[in-house]
């Protein structure tokens, strides 16, 4: 079995509500969005087990109103939006079956910071959440392909993930004053949410280097509690 340990990017400044016209607020959901997928580092389909340790830093404390800047309370909302760190802790399980197939499992661990002020009948109250719990689990199949051209000394790896994130996470965290957080700042969703993605990996031993591009989708299946995440779409390079 392989062991990996990475640092993913320490990810500053991202908008910690991002308010339309309707003033609507995101509070406290973030991820990371460096890849790390091992298809995508130019290693060898050999079989076997491959583990994979990630720690991730984000920190939010800019309000948004579209793409500008706003202070906070700028915009009359109910809450106002102080700021939110996650550092999360996310362990991964690859198996390799054979070039063609694999398998991987990653479990969060979230360890989440939140301060909002609660405008209350003309009063400012602070409330605070801190918490370390798991987060949703994802399992993601891959069917991989393999094309070598001798004459460039290149390798290329294409292939479909496909999987689901799981309902693991809680979704019923409180503060000390028994306050339940909002469901965009627990650790769960509370849904299972269908994965479907692709990528294409070249790989270059002469020059010692690679290059790659990804796609993936992520919907939720049904709504719990009258909450359902929005679908999301990721493209990197």
């Amino acid at each position: 079995m392989k062991l990996l340990l990475r640092s993913a990017a320490l990810v500053f400044g991202v908008s910690l509500a991002t308010v339309s016209h309707h003033a609507a607020a995101t509070c406290g959901a973030s991820y990371c969005m460096v890849n790390t997928n091992w298809n995508l580092q130019g290693l060898a389909p050999e079989p076997g087990f491959r583990a994979d340790i990630r720690y991730e830093y984000i920190r939010q404390d800019q309000p948004m109103s579209g793409g500008s800047k706003i202070g906070f309370g700028q915009i009359p909302r109910h809450h106002d939006e102080l700021k939110s760190t996650s550092r999360n802790w996310v362990a991964g399980l690859d198996y390799i079956f054979n070039a063609d197939w694999g398998v991987s499992v990653t479990a969060p661990v979230v360890d989440r910071d939140h301060t909002h002020i609660h405008n209350h009948r003309g009063a400012q109250l602070p409330e605070t959440w801190r918490f370390t719990e798991m987060a949703d689990a994802r399992v993601i199949g891959r069917r991989q392909w393999m094309a070598e051209q001798k004459d460039s000394g290149t390798l290329s790896y294409y292939g479909l993930n496909f999987g689901f994130k799981l309902p693991t996470g809680s979704r019923d965290i409180k503060n000390a004053a028994g306050d339940r957080a909002e469901r965009t700042l627990q650790p769960g969703t509370g849904t299972t949410d269908v994965i479907l993605g692709a990528y294409y990996n070249r790989v270059m031993p002469l020059s010692d280097s690679s290059w790659f591009v990804q796609g993936q989708w992520q919907s939720a299946l049904y709504s719990r509690e009258d909450y359902k995440p929005g679908d999301r779409l990721t493209l990197d390079a």
